[in-house]
């Protein structure tokens, strides 16, 4: 019987990942939520959007923020990762050893990982054709899926079988996605151009009658009545409470002392707010989200909630909105917790506060 190995510190994975098509709803649920946005969207055409511009270029317009792109792996540029030493859990009895004791049980190994850019729509490497597909273990990055392969006795014919086995999964699945993708772009231009084609002639024709009156002038933004709305501002501050005094609260204060108008708990915050609401009406509220990566952020779950919200609002504007700062960490152990973290260009709490503000300033403004 084998004895039981020393234990080793292990770090957990508590963030939270992404897979591919690991949602729930189906691609055919994302052409009919398309549709129905594209249907309010053309019912509520405003006179200001047509009275310059041909029907063509309202079409095109039309045509080309509806179209879905379905994305393609550049295998050409998978590129391997550094391997991580790692502590890896396996059970208690195996065909080549047994452990005492009531575990958890531990065994040195290595983490082989492989990055593959993508191009396309992010959004349709989330929903499968179908909901038979099966469970592919492929991390979804912003721009590149992540496959990784843990081993205690490495094997590079085996290794590779795998992930070509897991890049053919996904292959498959995106040619099964494509088809109903492909039919709604066929489908766009005779859903568009009716209706832009009626509105345009009923505001081509309203706007064409003369009643022989003078024309008052249109009101300046000066003499126009003021809009009530709610405070906008241009930085999320996400963070967990033990890195408040040595990084959040000095960034929040530079970022202000510079004219950035920021999120920050406890400058928001009043007795007996709801910090779930607080929180997701900040996240909605904000152009970008500054999010301090420790290993206190990377354990604790409120932050994981903001940071969950901010990559939301990512996907869906298909924009960059995440600004990384690594505090205390480094990029072996975010490759280990959450690869599509470390993948982004981030600041680090090293750089000190006067030369992060500078970074962020180049971006937010």
């Amino acid at each position: 019987m084998a004895r039981r190995p020393v234990q080793r510190r292990v770090v957990q994975n508590t963030s939270r990942r992404e897979y591919v098509f690991s949602q729930q709803a189906l691609i055919h649920d994302v052409v009919a939520h398309y549709q129905e946005k594209l249907r309010r969207e053309l019912a509520t055409l405003q006179a200001e959007g047509l009275l310059n511009r041909t029907v063509d270029q309202i079409v095109d317009d039309f045509v080309a923020r509806y179209t879905l792109g379905v994305p393609t792996l550049d295998k050409n540029a998978m590129a391997e990762l550094p391997r991580q030493e790692i502590q890896m859990e396996v059970p208690r009895v195996s065909q080549n050893r047994v452990f005492s004791g009531p575990g958890p049980f531990f065994v040195p190994a290595t983490l082989f990982t492989l990055r593959i850019p993508f191009s396309g729509d992010r959004n349709l490497l989330r929903y499968p054709a179908s909901g038979f597909a099966g469970h592919i273990p492929a991390e979804l990055g912003d721009d590149a899926v992540f496959l990784t392969y843990r081993a205690e006795k490495p094997d590079a014919e085996v290794i590779k079988r795998e992930f070509d086995n897991q890049i053919s999964r996904i292959e498959t699945s995106l040619e099964f996605v494509r088809g109903p993708a492909q039919e709604w772009n066929n489908r766009l231009v005779f859903l568009i151009r009716p209706q832009v084609e009626k509105r345009y002639a009923q505001t081509q024709e309203s706007h064409s009658i003369d009643l022989g009156y003078a024309k008052a002038p249109a009101p300046s933004p000066a003499t126009a009545p003021p809009k009530c709305e709610a405070q906008r501002y241009e930085v999320f501050l996400s963070h967990a409470w033990e890195d408040k005094e040595a990084i959040a609260r000095p960034l929040y204060e530079a970022l202000t002392a510079a004219g950035v108008s920021v999120w920050f708990d406890e400058a928001v915050l009043k007795m007996g707010d709801s910090l779930r609401r607080k929180i997701d009406d900040g996240l909605a509220r904000c152009n970008f989200g500054i999010i301090v990566i420790s290993l206190s952020f990377l354990n604790k779950e409120w932050p994981q909630r903001e940071l969950d919200g901010l990559v939301a609002l990512e996907v869906q504007s298909g924009k960059t909105k995440i600004l990384p700062i690594w505090h205390e960490v480094d990029k072996e152990t975010l490759l280990r917790r959450s690869p599509t973290l470390a993948d982004k260009v981030a600041g680090k709490s090293t750089e000190g506060i006067p030369a992060l503000v500078q970074k962020i300033l180049a971006v937010v403004r």
